[in-house]
């Protein structure tokens, strides 16, 4: 019997090698070996397989973002975890991490609010660790929109080029995206 989950996955398969507007219902069904009528018992069009995969995504990141920006800790191991949650999560999965990340101009305007609702929230909770950061004065003041942009564009771009087995793990990638971030490149004068 084929699941929501085997459909998903075939999905996110051709939508990497196809693209999302090349990707016809009739190759998914194909791909989970069932004729194309029976996907519609899971999904109502290609558009609602896109949105589930976004969500997976999104509601994965968001679950393991809301738990670190409610421990205790200082904002730099805050930013530290959350940025390696981030490249964990990409690096688990990242076939479907750049499904989630290139391909939400597919959707309509209705569905895509309903995502953008939820990509703002995760951005939400980088911005709340970047505040109390400045707040507590661990990290400079800065525009918070902007660094929050830089710091997901830095962990999004694994996406095309990490490779599992790489020189780096995505652990050691998140920890040089870390550091990078948080000092940048300058080097102090030793004047």
């Amino acid at each position: 019997m084929t699941t929501r989950e085997a459909i998903i996955d075939a999905a996110v398969l051709l939508f990497n090698e196809k693209g999302y507007h090349a990707t016809s219902m009739r190759a998914i069904a194909e791909q989970v070996e069932i004729e194309k009528p029976s996907l519609y018992h899971h999904f109502n069009s290609k558009e609602d397989i896109l949105l589930a995969i976004l969500e997976i995504g999104m509601t994965h990141l968001i679950k393991e973002l809301e738990r670190i920006v409610a421990l205790e800790i200082d904002p730099i191991s805050k930013l530290r975890r959350a940025i390696g949650a981030h490249a964990r999560i990409i690096a688990e999965n990242p076939q479907g991490a750049a499904v989630f990340l290139r391909e939400d101009r597919g959707l309509s305007d209705s569905y895509l609010r309903e995502y953008v609702l939820k990509r703002d929230h995760f951005e939400s909770l980088f911005r709340k660790i970047l505040i109390q950061g400045i707040e507590e004065g661990c990290f400079r003041a800065v525009d918070v929109t902007i660094a929050v942009q830089a710091v997901l564009g830095m962990v999004n771009w694994m996406t095309r080029w990490y490779r599992p087995d790489g020189r780096l793990s995505a652990g050691e990638i998140a920890d040089h995206f870390t550091d990078l971030f948080l000092t940048g490149l300058f080097q102090p004068s030793s004047t």
